[in-house]
């Protein structure tokens, strides 16, 4: 008696689970964040670089770290954005101009520190290279044709693919997130999709006074905006909690 009772007790927790399990739904696909490849340099402020062809490419975005002692030591006009960041998030609301400003301070105290070759420098990269780093074409033709996410070519994103829209459901950052929060490419570099846009160092669509900027940013949602290969074009003195920018060295 006592084993006919054990068996039947035993299939009715069985089939108690299964229907349990059946009632429950699939998890979202999750990318993996596998080990960040070594640093090729790394410079005063603690920003790590690594080589994409012949250049020096910051693994990530200027941290606000970064930012600060040349905001403070220049007298730049830089405010907080309307949310909070911690110091190893990207710094925003920089322009063009302020981009370019620091890459200019940033070159000049680590030639007198003689931290760097007396011919290297600091500078935002072209569109080209931003597009070279991305894993992208080269050629201007094929780069419209590519259909290419920062995490593939499927849409929608799978989990922890980068920061985006919060409509998407992928990561769990209303805002900016921490650099190095996201898997890198396959060049060892972070954020290229997500996170802030990204100013370049060209024109946009030969308009003196715009500036190129790519990938993204936090609040970005729609597939057409979210491709590598997307670009866009602002005011070289804007400044937005969406803008921010990555610096590359030239040996």
């Amino acid at each position: 008696m006592n084993n006919c009772f054990t068996y039947f007790s035993l299939v009715a927790l069985a089939l108690f689970c299964s229907f349990d399990l059946m009632g429950q739904t699939a998890p979202k696909t999750s990318v993996s964040k596998p080990a960040a490849p070594a640093s090729d340099h790394v410079n005063t402020l603690g920003m790590e670089f690594v080589k994409v062809g012949n250049l020096l490419f910051c693994k990530w975005e200027v941290r606000v770290r970064d930012y600060k002692p040349f905001a403070e030591e220049m007298n730049v006009n830089w405010s907080n954005p309307p949310f909070d960041q911690g110091e190893n998030h990207p710094a925003v609301n920089a322009s063009w101009e302020d981009a370019v400003r620091f890459c200019r301070w940033l070159t000049t105290r680590e030639l007198k520190e003689k931290k760097i070759p007396s011919k290297a420098s600091y500078r935002l990269p072209t569109s080209r290279e931003w597009s070279l780093a991305a894993g992208l074409p080269a050629d201007e033709n094929q780069l419209k044709k590519s259909r290419s996410f920062a995490w593939g070519e499927v849409w929608p994103p799978p989990l922890n693919a980068g920061n985006y829209g919060q409509d998407l459901g992928v990561d769990r950052f209303p805002n900016t997130a921490p650099v190095g929060s996201f898997s890198a490419n396959g060049k060892g570099l972070h954020d290229l999709g997500g996170n802030v846009w990204e100013w370049c160092s060209d024109n946009y669509e030969n308009a003196i006074d715009f500036r190129v900027l790519r990938g993204a940013s936090w609040r970005m949602r729609n597939a057409s905006d979210l491709l590598l290969s997307n670009r866009i074009g602002n005011l070289s003195g804007l400044r937005l909690p969406t803008y921010g920018f990555r610096v590359l060295l030239q040996k």
